[in-house]
């Protein structure tokens, strides 16, 4: 669970199930952007991050303006869903 307020290891990172999904990524997607956290993040709540082999971490790199109320904050997942279900593709049109 990715609500902690302490970095917690539990793999080396990359821990094995990173590994195996960025080496997959390697093979099968384009490569427009570089990572530079060879992780794969599973969960995200609040300023931590969660990844596939159950390390948990702060997250340093979300940007203030789309990440200022944290990962998975209830009320903006309230009002995503709320939306969600009334129309997905608005194009602004």
């Amino acid at each position: 669970m990715a609500m902690t307020r302490t970095i917690e290891l539990r793999a080396e990172i990359p821990g094995p199930r990173s590994r195996e999904i960025l080496e997959r990524k390697e093979r099968v997607v384009a490569e427009p952007l570089s990572v530079f956290l060879p992780v794969v993040v599973e969960e995200a709540r609040g300023a931590t991050l969660t990844d596939v082999d159950g390390n948990t971490f702060i997250d340093f790199t979300g940007g203030v303006g789309c990440l200022n109320v944290g990962h998975s904050n209830p009320q903006v997942v309230a009002a995503a869903q709320e939306q969600l279900s009334r129309f997905s593709h608005t194009d602004f049109t």
